[in-house]
This record gives structure tokens, C-alpha cells and sequence, in this order.
């Protein structure tokens, strides 16, 4: 098993998009989130979602529904660490588009 660090990272918009996929070579594939955080860059308060979507029946959770992100400042999405099976993602949205920049780490194990 290979243990890999990667990032990604997303400016919202007013629509749910993917920001990160577990990986999915294997059923035995699985990524640990161990930081999303969502920085308001615009100013005013702005509104940010996370859903995390699991891939084995498509089903939907909302991790974080319309938190408001204080004009120039970064909140944590998640507490503690979200294990994600093979193929699972996340998707984020905002009030509009790039007024929410998301970062995300992750340790992917495949």
C-alpha cells in the first residue's frame, strides 16, 4: 500500500462542483481528509456548502450547509478527519462565483 499527500483546491460558484475524488483503482482505495477550509476573499460575509457524495449509492451529506465565512477570513469545513471509500468526492458551492477559495489535504493509501 502506497500512502500519498496530495492537495486540491477550488474557487466556488453559485453550483455544486467537484472539488476532490478518492481514488477508485481498487475497493480498497481510500483517501483521509484531513483539512478543508473555505477563505472568504471577497468582501461581506459569504456563504459557502460541503457535501461529501458516496460513490457506493450516490448518496449525498451535507458536511457544511450555507456557513457564513467572514469577509477576509478562512474557516475550517470539517472537524476531525473524513474517510473517504474509493470513488467517493466532494463537491462545494457559494453565494457566487470566486468569492469562496476551498483548500483541501488529503492522505490517499491505494
Amino acid at each position: 500500500m502506497a500512502n500519498t499527500f496530495k492537495n486540491a483546491r477550488a474557487a466556488a460558484t453559485n453550483t455544486l462542483a467537484t472539488v476532490y475524488t478518492a481514488p477508485s483503482g481498487a475497493a480498497t482505495d481510500i483517501a483521509i481528509v484531513l483539512l478543508a477550509q473555505a477563505t472568504n476573499v471577497a468582501s461581506g460575509a459569504q456563504a459557502v456548502d460541503l457535501c461529501w457524495y458516496d460513490a457506493s449509492g450516490t448518496v449525498k451529506t451535507d458536511l457544511v450547509k450555507a456557513l457564513s465565512v467572514p469577509e477576509k477570513a478562512a474557516v475550517g469545513l470539517i472537524a476531525g478527519k473524513l474517510v473517504l471509500e474509493s470513488g467517493d468526492y466532494l463537491q462545494v458551492k457559494s453565494t457566487a462565483s470566486s468569492l469562496i477559495e476551498l483548500s483541501v489535504s488529503v492522505l490517499e493509501i491505494t
